[in-house]
């Protein structure tokens, strides 16, 4: 069971599509679920360990900017040992058949280069801390091609450290999905491993992507919706646009995004979730998700 988690993650090629916000890539947001919080946006396998009382992703004060860092720890459970794991994408957990899957990711429709980030680790035994990350597309039939992927295993580290996974593009073609998963153990999953995560970021070929930076606030509303949805920025750029991907990853609907506020008339798209990007110069200045009932 120990090598079911990570043989499951490095075999991701067979996933569907899941829209994710933008993260909140220095952790200092985090929501609050009552027996444990989670960072903003980004998923983690503590909605599944309440059985157990024990959660292996936590909110640190120890930061390398910020207030907090995200701390993931490898804990001992009664059936097994489970990493901290952290992802852009869902993590769907069966407890009674110990399976696990992670579907989707970023909807993002540049080429990654590379992540960078800050990290500290302390191994149990000779363990080690993995980071992954991957671009790919579907086709109008569905069918995933993998754009790109990259691995770097992380060893212990006393104090905060940089660190650099790049990206093996395989081809040129161009994603609709980016997605990083982060985990405080590799195969062997080592109980007490304790890996601590700050101040990420990706380069694209539209140069640095910061997640630290400050980002544009978009609001969405209503949502759901049946009718319309209306976004509204704090002010105009008349170099402004937004782009509106379906769960696919098919741009459905392009259109300035000129003026404080903009609509888009949803009443004809089929019921699902649809991402958003707001776009100056080829850069993504914020973007999101909306429901369509």
């Amino acid at each position: 069971m120990k090598n079911v988690i990570f043989s499951f993650i490095l075999m991701l090629f067979s996933m569907t599509l899941f829209g994710q916000s933008l993260p909140n890539s220095d952790f200092d947001s985090w929501i609050d679920y009552g027996p444990y919080e989670n960072p903003q946006f980004w998923n983690t396998p503590n909605e599944y360990l309440i059985l157990f009382g024990q959660y292996t992703v936590s909110k640190s004060n120890d930061a390398y900017s910020g207030d907090y860092s995200v701390m993931l720890e490898t804990k001992s459970l009664s059936i097994t040992n489970v990493p901290g794991l952290i992802t852009l994408a869902q993590i769907n957990v069966d407890l009674l058949n110990q399976t696990y899957s992670i579907d989707g990711g970023m909807a993002l429709h540049e080429n990654v280069s590379k992540l960078t980030g800050m990290y500290k680790y302390e191994a149990a035994e000779n363990d080690s801390a993995v980071v992954l990350i991957y671009n790919f597309k579907r086709d109008s039939a569905g069918e995933m091609d993998t754009i790109g992927y990259g691995v770097r295993n992380l060893g212990n580290a006393a104090t905060w450290t940089p660190f650099t996974v790049n990206m093996d593009n395989l081809n040129t073609h161009i994603p609709d999905t980016f997605n990083v998963i982060i985990l405080s153990s590799g195969p062997e999953l080592y109980a007490g491993s304790v890996l601590y995560i700050d101040s990420l970021a990706i380069e694209t070929n539209t140069g640095i992507f910061s997640l630290d930076d400050n980002r544009m606030i978009t609001k969405v509303y209503p949502n759901p919706s049946t009718d319309m949805v209306y976004f509204e920025a704090s002010e105009n750029n008349k170099e402004r646009e937004l782009r509106i991907y379906d769960v696919s990853g098919k741009l459905v609907c392009e259109l300035d995004f000129r003026e404080v506020k903009t609509k888009l008339y949803v009443k004809k798209y089929p019921p699902g979730i649809y991402t958003y990007q707001v776009i100056k110069h080829n850069r993504i200045l914020s973007s999101g998700s909306f429901i369509k009932q």
